[in-house]
């Protein structure tokens, strides 16, 4: 009868190391969904030339054409809200034409809705941050 290290189908230096092949990958860290790019857009609302906090601008990607204010939230690509001081970043923005459109609420003047639309256009070569104001009206 042979014994049994010999009925193995591996050598055994090659079998001792068979189990840390295996959890190598394990190991690594997962791949990123996305990856991100230096762009921005920062954008501060303002109504009557008082700051409008609380706003949400909706982006559109890759559109020459401005797409209504009749839209709901789910036909944007993405979205973000201004904060107290009236401003609100997006970061990752990808190249292209885009449309902005923001809705906020003015309780100082009526009517208290306001809403206005930019378009714009993310470049990494020569306009990968964009900071401006975006005038909504009525």
């Amino acid at each position: 009868m042979r014994p049994f290290l010999s009925r193995l189908p591996l050598p055994l230096p090659l079998l001792l190391l068979l189990p840390l092949l295996l959890a190598t990958p394990s190991c690594r860290p997962a791949e990123p969904e996305t990856v991100p790019i230096p762009t921005e857009i920062c954008i501060k609302t303002t109504h009557h030339n008082y700051p409008l906090a609380g706003s949400t601008v909706y982006l559109k990607y890759f559109t020459d054409t401005f797409p209504g204010y009749d839209k709901g939230p789910s036909y944007y690509d993405a979205s973000f809200k201004t904060g107290t001081d009236a401003r609100g970043c997006i970061r990752s923005v990808p190249e292209g034409r885009h449309w902005l459109v923001a809705f906020g609420y003015d309780s100082l003047h009526f009517p208290h809705e306001a809403f206005g639309s930019l378009p714009v256009e993310i470049s990494l070569t020569w306009k990968p941050v964009l900071d401006t104001t975006l005038y909504p009206g009525h």
